[in-house]
C-alpha cells in the first residue's frame, strides 16, 4: 500500500477537562483554587556561573548570592480538607473503523478491511482493556497519583458504575484480585463495544477520590504562553471557570487523553515502560523516539503493510488460539489517536520546471 495524499482519521477517544475540587458539610462542589505567592528563586543554575564551555564566568562573590525574585502560581488542599476530588468525563465513538477522508478508494477499502478484521479477530478488546486498566488506576492523575489511598468511579452511560477502591493496591503488571478484575473486564468490554459499535453514543463519567495531608501540594496542567514580562506570573496552571466566578485548577484534556493513551509497550520485545500513542514512539523523559524512521517500526512504516497485515488477520479469524502481532495493535491505536496520515503531494510539473528554470539562471 502506497500512502496517498489525503489520508486522515477522526479521533475516537474524546476526554475533557478534568478538575479538582473539594467538598464540604455545606457543599459537594467547592473549587480547588491556585493562589499566586512572589519568592525568592535561587540563581543555582548552570548558566549563571558557567560558559557552554564549561568555563567560569568571570562574577563576584556576591552575584550567586542575589535572589531571583519570581512570581508562580501554586496549589495546596486546604487546611481541614482530608479528601480531594479530580473529575472528567469521556466518550468513546467507533472512528477507526474507517478513514474519515481519503484521495484513493483502494486505501479507503483496504483500511476498512483492515479494521473489520482486526475486530473479527479480537484486536479492540486487547486495546479497550489497556484503556480501561488506566482509567481505573488513575494514571491520568499524573503526579497526584504519588497521593494517599485514591478510589476511582466511573458511571457509564449504560447506567453501572464501576469502583475501584484503593488504586494503590493495584498495578498494571500485577495478577488484579476478582472483584477488581470483574470491573476491568466489565468496563473493557463497554468501551470494546463502543469502539466497534457506530451506533452506539458511549460516554462515562469519571472520578478520583484523593485521600490527602495536611496542605499537601496539588499538581493541575501548566498552561503555555509567552515569556512573562518582570514581576507577572511567570507560571501559570490550567483552570476552568465555574458559575459563581471561581476558577477551579484543571488538567487539560490533552494531558488526559495522553494518559488514557500511555499503553504502547510494543516497541520493544524488552520495552521497560509505556509510551503515549505516537507516531515515532516519542520517550518524552528520554528526549528521544523509539520507533524512528530507520528502525521500521514507525506508524508509517507499518501502515505501509496495511495488505499483508490484513492476509495475516484472515488467517487468524480461523484458528481461536492465534496471536496478534504487537504491530498491528500498535497500528490500531494510532488510528483510534486519529489525525492527519497524508504525505505531502508532490509538486506538479509546471512548478518544477519554474524551480529548475530560476536555478539554470
Amino acid at each position: 500500500m502506497e500512502i496517498c495524499n489525503v489520508l486522515k482519521y477522526d479521533r475516537s477517544l474524546y476526554p475533557s477537562k478534568a478538575v479538582f475540587f473539594y467538598q464540604t458539610s455545606e457543599k459537594d462542589f467547592v473549587p480547588l483554587e491556585a493562589e499566586i505567592n512572589r519568592i525568592r528563586g535561587q540563581k543555582a543554575g548552570f548558566t549563571e556561573a558557567f560558559t557552554p564551555q564549561f568555563k567560569p564566568k568571570n562574577l563576584a562573590p556576591q552575584d550567586l548570592a542575589h535572589c531571583n525574585p519570581l512570581t508562580i502560581e501554586e496549589c495546596y488542599v486546604p487546611p481541614n480538607v482530608e479528601h480531594v476530588f479530580c473529575r472528567f468525563s469521556l466518550r468513546v465513538q467507533a472512528n477507526s473503523l474507517k478513514p474519515c477522508g481519503c484521495s484513493d478508494n483502494s486505501v479507503f477499502s483496504l483500511l476498512e478491511e483492515l479494521a473489520i478484521a482486526f475486530k473479527e479477530c479480537g484486536g479492540y478488546k486487547e486495546l479497550a482493556k489497556r484503556y480501561s486498566k488506566n482509567l481505573l488506576l488513575g494514571t491520568w492523575l499524573w503526579r497526584n497519583q504519588n497521593s494517599g489511598n485514591t478510589l476511582i468511579e466511573i458511571k457509564t452511560s449504560s447506567g453501572k458504575c464501576y469502583q475501584i477502591a484503593n488504586t494503590r493496591l493495584l498495578d498494571w503488571e500485577s495478577c488484579w484480585p476478582a472483584a477488581e478484575q470483574l470491573v476491568l473486564d466489565e468496563l473493557s468490554h463497554e468501551i470494546y463495544l463502543a469502539l466497534t459499535e457506530p451506533g452506539i453514543f458511549w460516554h462515562a463519567d469519571v472520578t478520583a477520590k484523593l485521600e490527602t495531608v495536611f496542605c499537601q501540594e496539588i499538581f493541575p496542567s501548566q498552561s503555555f504562553g509567552e515569556k512573562a514580562e518582570a514581576g507577572e506570573v511567570s507560571k501559570r496552571f490550567t483552570k476552568v471557570q465555574c458559575i459563581d466566578g471561581r476558577q477551579a485548577v484543571s488538567f487539560n484534556s490533552v494531558k488526559i487523553g495522553a494518559a488514557i493513551q500511555l499503553i504502547d509497550d510494543w516497541w520493544d520485545d524488552d520495552s521497560s515502560k509505556r509510551l503515549r500513542i505516537h507516531e515515532y514512539g516519542a520517550d518524552k523523559e528520554l528526549g528521544i523516539a523509539r520507533r524512528s524512521p530507520d528502525s521500521n517500526k514507525s506508524f508509517y512504516s507499518l501502515l505501509v503493510n496495511s495488505e499483508y497485515y490484513l492476509s495475516e488477520l484472515r488467517k487468524l479469524a480461523g484458528t481461536p488460539d492465534g496471536e496478534i502481532v504487537p504491530n498491528i495493535y500498535y497500528l490500531f491505536a494510532v488510528l483510534i489517536k486519529g489525525g492527519m496520515f497524508q504525505k505531502k503531494a508532490e509538486a506538479k510539473g509546471k512548478s518544477k520546471e519554474k524551480i529548475t528554470s530560476k536555478a539554470d539562471k
